[in-house]
């Protein structure tokens, strides 16, 4: 559902401004779209635990290609979503 700001009521403004953390222009619009969540996301040590895995997976991967050209990366990843679109 999507919402042009200017058409917005004050406190429907406001609720979305306080939800984004920032102003809206009059010429924005805001799409809603519920989604189911599955579970709940993890909070604290696990939450931070989870952060630094992944970092350290982006690390590691990082390691993984340094030696190969950035053209070379940007063509695989392409190919990747070529063949994604295909299968789909």
């Amino acid at each position: 559902m999507v919402h042009h700001v200017k058409d917005l009521s004050s406190g429907q403004r406001l609720a979305l401004e306080s939800l984004l953390g920032r102003s809206l222009r009059e010429d924005e619009s805001v799409t809603i779209r519920p989604a189911l969540v599955l579970k709940e996301a993890p909070s604290g040590e696990a939450r931070a635990r989870i952060a630094r895995e992944y970092l350290g997976n982006l690390d590691e991967f990082a390691r993984r290609v340094e030696h190969v050209e950035e053209e070379e990366i940007d063509a695989i990843i392409d190919e990747a979503i070529r063949h994604a679109r295909q299968s789909s």
